[in-house]
């Protein structure tokens, strides 16, 4: 009995020292002082060093994108300049070679022999489709010709230059499948000085509509136009090397401008009461 009573004291004291111990570790003079830790504060240290860099970082980026703008920027306008530059011989013209290209654009070439010499000139072909464009805007306004959207201004000026453009890469696309020589500038001047035609035959007939003659059109339409028309067909002829893709270009040059001219005339162009009575008459 007594032997039992010693050890369960002993247990007692065992229990007792182990809970000294616990105590012990968790006592306030013996735990770390998370306050004064030395690795803390040379851990917030470099985390501000990184912020900062990152920022710095940053800056540079930014910096460097607004030089490669800028630069690109000027580049952009230098390739510019040199592209005008580059287009300015084409636009280089006498005023007397312009009057003599704009008179021989009605006198009809020799379809046969050597190749007929074409300009590379845009002066001329540009002053004609504007001349087009004012044109057609006196046969509007004279005629009481109304558009429901845009002005007359820019109606014409999108018909007029949609012809030049669009009829001259059609020509220099079938001329490619033809095998005929001669480059796109050479075919834009060439459809540009045949506006001389048009321009003619639009103004001299809305001219006369006020002195009563609205058939006019017709003979001058058959004999302008057609000289016009023919002069293309002689260029396209001599400069394209068999003769049945020369006369397949040719006919259709001369049916393009000829429709062109008349669609002008009947479309945008209401003609007077005395066009009613000839053809009553």
């Amino acid at each position: 009995m007594a032997d039992t009573v010693i050890d369960l004291s002993e247990q007692g004291q065992y229990h007792q020292g182990q809970g000294d111990t616990t105590s012990s570790f968790f006592d306030s003079d013996t735990a770390p002082e998370l306050g004064k830790n030395p690795e803390l504060g040379k851990t917030s240290g470099d985390a501000q060093g990184l912020l900062d860099g990152v920022q710095s970082r940053i800056g540079q980026e930014m910096a460097g994108q607004l030089w490669q703008a800028g630069k690109q920027s000027t580049q952009k306008f230098i390739n510019m300049y040199a592209h005008i530059d580059f287009l300015r011989p084409y636009f280089d013209v006498e005023p007397r070679e312009f009057r003599n290209r704009l008179l021989r654009s009605f006198i009809p070439s020799k379809a046969f022999g050597a190749p007929q010499e074409v300009s590379s000139e845009l002066y001329g072909p540009l002053m004609l489709t504007l001349t087009l464009v004012a044109v057609l805007l006196y046969g509007m306004k004279t005629g009481g010709h109304e558009v429901e959207e845009g002005t007359l201004i820019g109606t014409a000026m999108i018909i007029c230059f949609s012809y030049w453009l669009g009829i001259s890469s059609l020509m220099f696309f079938i001329g490619y499948l033809c095998n005929a020589h001669f480059s796109f500038v050479q075919v834009l001047s060439l459809t540009g000085y045949s506006q001389s035609g048009t321009c003619s035959v639009l103004l001299l007939s809305t001219l006369l509509d006020h002195y009563g003659s609205p058939s006019a059109f017709w003979p001058l339409w058959l004999v302008l136009g057609g000289c016009s028309a023919l002069k293309m067909v002689g260029v396209y002829i001599s400069r394209t090397w068999g003769l049945r893709d020369g006369v397949i270009l040719g006919s259709l040059s001369v049916v393009f401008h000829m429709l062109f001219t008349l669609y002008l005339r009947l479309q945008y162009r209401k003609v007077y009461e005395a066009l009613t009575e000839a053809l009553e008459v």
